[in-house]
């Protein structure tokens, strides 16, 4: 009777043992998850940011262009003597 008393208690403890590093691998990568989630957060505005200048820089280029804007040395419609443009 004692011996299989002392059998349960040792199940007991290895079962104990086994949840603590079960909890402790889940709180590891957790951890690890949010790390990853932070960075790939970081990036994204980062190519955000990317892309509102890229989107900055093509409205300037656009009304060179169509001739909204002065050209690079403050004349009209510029790009107009550029032989590749049909504008």
């Amino acid at each position: 009777m004692i011996a299989i008393l002392a059998v349960g208690v040792a199940l007991a403890g290895l079962m104990l043992r086994g949840q603590h590093s079960l909890d402790k691998r889940v709180d590891e990568l957790r951890s690890d998850l949010t790390l990853r989630i932070d960075g790939l957060d970081a990036r994204l505005r980062s190519v955000e940011t990317g892309l509102a200048e890229v989107k900055g820089q093509l409205a300037i280029v656009r009304d060179y262009i169509t001739g909204r804007n002065a050209g690079p040395r403050g004349e009209r419609g510029w790009c107009r003597r550029v032989t590749c443009c049909t504008v």
